[in-house]
């Protein structure tokens, strides 16, 4: 039975000693490895700047990257500022085009507040309500301010079973938009299911801005929105669900 100290003397004899001369060596030979393990440095003692030629500055390193994460935490702050600020307004403009709609006084009254007052409270250029006719002739809309769709056009840009879309850098659609539609550059195209008893139709809010609308935003508000005209145009109509 070994002793203790022969134990010691044996596993010392198995680990190889590691010496500044290895360690040195080693970082030559892998000269990028405190930039691929940077945490490692949190944990050195980092000495002054030195003029000396090929030495290292490691604390201007620290400075730098200590700089850099500064920089990510404030451009994250700023990010979520501004997220926020823009959901507030969003929700604040919500509010008051829901209080707009069902103030409307008649049926007509609701289509010119969508058509006049909700492209200002909302920020939009235009906002336009299209229904599909139900023929291929020409139809007149029947109150100023809805647009005759042809059949299909609703599951055609908005698509089948879809309840809404988000569309970039376009060129506004004519039937929907008139004398606008070439200032029209992104829009929001909202399913109406305004009655079984009545075509398909559709919400849609344009903007001059290329950007303003873009796939993979959120459309619950516009959808609210949408459901909400659903609801009052039913019920000044006199329509089933």
């Amino acid at each position: 039975m070994s002793s203790p100290s022969q134990d010691v003397k044996t596993a010392t004899e198995k680990e190889p000693l590691i010496t500044a001369r290895h360690v040195e060596k080693f970082l030559r030979q892998h000269a990028d490895f405190l930039v691929q393990n940077p945490q490692i440095i949190d944990s050195l003692e980092i000495p002054g700047k030195t003029e000396g030629r090929g030495l290292a500055d490691l604390q201007q390193y620290l400075i730098e990257k200590l700089r850099n994460k500064l920089d990510l935490v404030t451009r994250e702050r700023d990010l979520v500022i501004t997220r926020s600020h823009h959901n507030k307004l969003t929700q604040d403009r919500t509010h008051r085009a829901v209080k707009a709609l069902i103030s409307a006084k008649n049926f007509e009254h609701l289509i010119d507040v969508i058509s006049t007052e909700l492209p200002i409270i909302m920020g939009m250029d235009a906002i336009a309500i299209g229904v599909e006719q139900p023929g291929e002739a020409d139809v007149a809309a029947p109150v100023e301010g809805i647009s005759c769709l042809l059949p299909g056009m609703v599951d055609g840009l908005i698509g089948g079973g879809q309840p809404a879309i988000l569309r970039d850098h376009i060129e506004g659609d004519v039937c929907l938009y008139g004398t606008m539609a070439p200032l029209i550059q992104s829009d929001a195209l909202i399913r109406l299911n305004i009655s079984s008893t009545t075509p398909p139709a559709m919400l849609a809010f344009g903007s001059q801005r290329d950007d303003q609308f873009e796939p993979g935003q959120g459309t619950e508000l516009i959808r609210f929105i949408g459901s909400v005209i659903e609801n009052t145009i039913r019920t000044w109509l006199k329509l089933p669900e």
